[in-house]
């Protein structure tokens, strides 16, 4: 099991793994985060995930502290000390400590960054099921394309879900659009085999691994819309599957009361899956 982490400069173990309670990041949400999937010394995507982690700094107007080299080094450094062959790394960084307050106007502050490693099983790549899921009114902030640390929406919708037995929450905007999963980016194959998901129109996070996905579609020719999709074109669909760093490629089967594809994983949600993780394997 994972023991240590990297806290503001410091390799430490979890029981000494500690923030100052002024930290921005605990008072308000104010920072940003990135989760990378790694295996056998290969990331899942890392140049992508640091660029939006990147972009996401810029959006709050906080800067990076160290070189993005340093990180690198740094992250391999905490999976190297936590002897972890296959998991995941949560990187975090806070706009820094500063006496309570709203507005950071005038704040000269040294941003602190965190970094863990989470250990999974090996099965884990091999664990390919169907999955269920419900839907529910998107109440979130107007700037989920920001990866913060505010996900107190995010976290509601997902209890939610698992207090119902479902895998993952659904959000629909005010217009009976389908936004995006509390922690993943949703997909629709309809009955002419067009792969839909939801554009980036500021309304939802550009995922990482939808990112990477859609790459596999078009260069094995299969056709993809990024548009608009409702909940009834969900509910009645070819297929449905997520997408997010942790879970890949997994199909949907059931959602509120209505079975997918008769409550079987579908044949492109499948090949999707393999081609992801194949493209993966070079992905560094």
């Amino acid at each position: 099991m994972a023991k240590i982490s990297y806290v503001d400069g410091l390799y430490l173990h979890y029981k000494d793994s500690k923030i100052h309670i002024e930290d921005r990041g605990y008072h308000f949400g104010d920072a940003v985060y990135e989760v990378v999937m790694f295996n056998e010394g290969i990331f899942f995507d890392y140049n992508e995930h640091i660029k939006r982690l990147l972009r996401s700094l810029k959006s709050l107007n906080i800067t990076l502290p160290i070189s993005c080299k340093s990180l690198k080094i740094i992250i391999k450094n905490v999976i190297k000390k936590n002897k972890v062959v296959f998991g995941s790394v949560y990187i975090q960084v806070s706009r820094g400590v500063a006496q309570r307050n709203h507005s950071y106007k005038n704040l000269t502050l040294k941003p602190i960054i965190i970094i863990s490693v989470t250990e999974k099983n090996n099965n884990y790549l091999n664990n390919f099921i169907g999955v269920s899921a419900i839907t529910l009114n998107d109440n979130r902030w107007a700037r989920p394309d920001i990866k913060t640390t505010q996900l107190l929406p995010n976290i509601l919708a997902k209890t939610i879900a698992d207090e119902k037995g479902a895998y993952e929450a659904i959000f629909i905007d005010q217009y009976d659009y389908i936004t995006e999963g509390s922690s993943s980016n949703i997909w629709i194959v309809n009955y002419d085999n067009e792969l839909i998901t939801r554009n980036l129109d500021g309304q939802i996070l550009s995922g990482i691994t939808r990112n990477a996905v859609k790459n596999c579609a078009v260069q094995n020719n299969i056709k993809l819309l990024e548009r608009k999709f409702s909940k009834d074109e969900l509910l009645t669909a070819k297929e449905v599957f997520l997408t997010s760093a942790t879970s890949f490629v997994t199909p949907i089967v059931k959602i509120d009361n209505s079975s997918i594809n008769n409550g079987l994983i579908g044949e492109l949600s499948c090949s999707l899956r393999e081609l992801y993780l194949k493209a993966m394997k070079t992905s560094n």
